[in-house]
């Protein structure tokens, strides 16, 4: 009975294989809808409320894009830049779109709580822009938003230490496509799977901001 169960217990050992972007996004499906945006988004700006939104110098940088993590998948590469605004006017820190869109997904909860939005371009294309780290949320799927609409707030650093880790800033993701429905963010190994779907958000912001 002993030797069937320790044998029974090696093959799911075998057996057990790590998610891939492929085998994981149907279950993250539900939480999306193929909301259209209203406008074209023409003005990006930085998504806190700073002094100057066009001043790419008002937010500080704490974990750039590309780099290998060790956290929740090992190895996985950072989708995003994990920023804060560099003087913030109060500590609970509001989240606010980069441009005009559409609501299209909330997911996850607790300390990885994320809304996605979709942005029409001018020459017809779509892209996103995903805001994660999220304490409160306060739009829901297929809202039409604006640069001014509060999409949520952070953690304060008091609230970030209940998870054990530093969680109060926003991981701000440029995505080209969203045909993974959210689990690219924390299952993407290699360069050209980042490549596939992000944009580096700090050269992108640099670009747009001077628009």
């Amino acid at each position: 009975m002993i030797k069937t169960a320790l044998l029974t217990t090696v093959l799911l050992l075998l057996n057990f294989q790590k998610p891939t972007i492929d085998t994981d996004k149907d279950r993250w499906k539900p939480y999306y809808v193929d909301a259209v945006p209203a406008v074209v988004a023409s003005n990006w700006v930085l998504p806190f409320d700073v002094s100057n939104r066009k001043d790419i110098k008002q937010i500080k940088v704490i974990s750039i894009f590309g780099d290998h993590r060790d956290s929740f998948y090992k190895g996985h590469i950072h989708t995003a830049i994990d920023i804060n605004p560099l003087k913030p006017k109060t500590s609970l820190i509001g989240v606010y779109p980069i441009a005009k869109g559409v609501v299209c997904s909330v997911h996850l909860a607790e300390n990885q709580r994320t809304v996605v939005v979709k942005h029409k371009l001018a020459d017809g294309k779509v892209m996103f822009t995903s805001y994660k780290h999220l304490k409160e949320v306060y739009v829901s799927q297929g809202q039409q938003v604006t640069e001014q609409t509060k999409l949520a707030r952070l953690f304060t650093k008091q609230e970030s230490k209940k998870y054990g880790g530093d969680y109060h800033h926003l991981h701000l993701e440029i995505r080209k496509n969203f045909d993974d429905y959210g689990c690219a963010s924390w299952l993407t190994m290699n360069q050209k799977q980042l490549d596939q779907r992000f944009y580096n958000p700090l050269i992108f912001l640099k670009t747009k901001l001077k628009s």
